[in-house]
């Protein structure tokens, strides 16, 4: 291994052995310098020592933006530091893991982990939407991912998902409302394009040409908004599901296949947009307040009973219906209809009832994404069912929901069970059960019989930005409004004695309780 890093082998080391192997003789002050050759001037023990200090500082002015003390013993690493270092360290800077080491960017995934550090670093934030508006194709779809280098132009891939597109507008409503910073909406960046893709194209590796064309952010925006609409409505005027929505695994379910989720979420988007072109005085802002109306009201159709469907086939049979034979209740369904404005309360109330009693495992702090999932040989709306029943996003937990699920529960003031959805995430990881390390989130735990709790991949997850987010603001009370951050916290965090505290980077502080005079 060592003469392969050295240079003087091409041949690469086996699996099996070390990347680094030496013996070293330590004498007072020693410096082991890796990864920087061109700084030999580290290797003074001071100057290295600085630049030391200099690196904690970095990380800490980051990681202790907020501070809880006497929260539960579970969830506290995650508060008080951990989630906000996983988030940026792994999933922004590093992108990579153990199990994901692709390095690549991916539009909707560092979208929303740039959003929810907002109040870690919001110029991250800021300059991070201009970057993704930079990735838009002319015709407003834009790159799935793509890996960063030099230049403008970047290698990535032209896709048929549904959903990338609608996190841009959605990022652009987040960053306005906690950072209060309007001028970003009238930045300019480039519009890419290529070839459309062709029939029977479902994605394309490439490297795109720069369109000629610029336009605000705002119009960046506009264009995703434009495309998803334009791609039309199935036969329950919903939005199409394309080549997958959030969960890429529903990539075969027809041209004409309709997705509830992706209904919601464009609803949604739609509604927050069009509140912020009406606080710029533009006009067009009644025009999507109806058209989130008009599709709020087709989801809200999608009833069966006691749950809302997860989509449609192309053939027009329900997905996530309690007459299925698999995913008879999807969890995103549930929770994303808690974040539309256009959702009967009632209906949603039952729907979280449902998912709460059919989805979660208490006893293994467990929270599946649906249930039951799909066997070998039965109908699959697509590659999900590549993964063996009860495994990642075939009906095992998948962390990203299970955070949306809390999240759900606290928006419709089910304060107990958002907490305790948030605590078990924790717990499953603090009892070690799962496998993996106890201080970082899993993108997913196992369902599988004889499996339950496993974990899967770790540390790569943009769960842990969500739990991270969702556990200050929902649980905690904290928010960001404008650029000044506040706490309000329920009476049941008053009532335990908790001390939070906000430390900006300037030195100022914000302390709950307030200190005494």
């Amino acid at each position: 291994a060592s003469a392969f890093l050295s240079g003087n082998t091409a041949a690469p080391p086996r699996s099996a052995d070390p990347a680094l192997c030496g013996k070293f003789t330590a004498e007072g002050k020693t410096v082991l310098l890796l990864g920087a050759v061109d700084a030999p001037e580290l290797l003074d023990s001071e100057t290295a020592l600085g630049e030391l200090r200099r690196t904690e500082a970095w990380w800490k002015a980051r990681t202790g933006v907020l501070y809880c003390e006497g929260a539960d013993e579970a969830m506290a690493p995650l508060l008080n530091g951990w989630s906000a270092y996983q988030t940026l360290a792994c999933r922004f800077l590093g992108r990579a893991g153990v199990y994901q080491n692709g390095g690549a960017i991916g539009f909707r995934d560092q979208l929303q982990d740039s959003v929810n550090l907002l109040w870690v670093d919001s110029a991250l934030c800021r300059d991070h939407i201009l970057n993704c508006c930079a990735h838009q194709y002319d015709r407003g779809d834009v790159q799935h991912w793509w890996h960063p280098g030099e230049g403008r132009l970047q290698k990535g891939v032209r896709t048929r998902c549904s959903d990338d597109l609608l996190w841009l507008p959605w990022a652009l409503c987040e960053y306005i409302d906690g950072a209060g910073d309007l001028s970003l909406c009238a930045e300019q960046a480039p519009f890419l394009t290529s070839p459309e893709l062709e029939n029977g194209e479902n994605s394309r590796y490439e490297l795109p040409a720069l369109s000629g064309e610029q336009g605000s952010v705002l119009d960046h925006c506009r264009r995703a908004c434009a495309l998803v609409l334009s791609r039309g409505l199935g036969g329950h005027r919903l939005l199409l599901m394309g080549g997958g929505d959030w969960n890429d695994g529903f990539d075969a379910m027809g041209s004409k296949a309709e997705s509830v989720w992706l209904t919601w979420f464009a609803s949604t988007v739609l509604d927050r947009f069009g509140t912020l072109l009406k606080r710029l005085g533009l006009p067009e802002g009644e025009k999507y307040a109806e058209l989130s109306r008009l599709l709020g009201s087709s989801a809200n159709e999608a009833w069966d009973a006691d749950r809302f469907l997860r989509g449609y086939y192309a053939d027009g049979t329900p997905l996530g219906g309690r007459d299925g034979t698999a995913c008879r209740i999807d969890s995103v369904a549930q929770s994303f209809a808690a974040f539309c404005p256009w959702a009967d309360p009632a209906r949603v109330n039952t729907a979280l009832d449902t998912a709460l009693a059919a989805l979660w495992d208490r006893e293994r702090h467990l929270i599946k994404l649906f249930d039951p999932p799909f066997a070998p040989g039965g109908g699959s709306p697509g590659y999900v069912s590549s993964y063996g029943p009860g495994f990642r996003e075939n009906g095992g937990q998948y962390t990203h929901a299970a955070v949306w699920l809390a999240r759900a529960c606290f928006r419709t003031g089910r304060r107990q069970e958002g907490e305790a959805l948030l605590r078990d995430i924790a717990l499953a990881l603090r009892q070690g059960e799962c496998g993996t390390e106890p201080f970082v989130l899993c993108a997913d735990l196992y369902a599988a019989p004889g499996m339950e709790g496993r974990g899967g991949w770790s540390w790569y997850t943009g769960a842990a930005g969500w739990w991270y987010r969702t556990a200050w603001q929902d649980m905690l009370g904290f928010s960001m409004k404008n650029a000044r951050p506040a706490f309000d916290p329920p009476e049941t965090v008053c009532r335990r004695g908790m001390k939070l505290t906000w430390r900006g980077r300037d030195g100022t502080e914000l302390r709950f309780p307030p200190p005494e005079e």
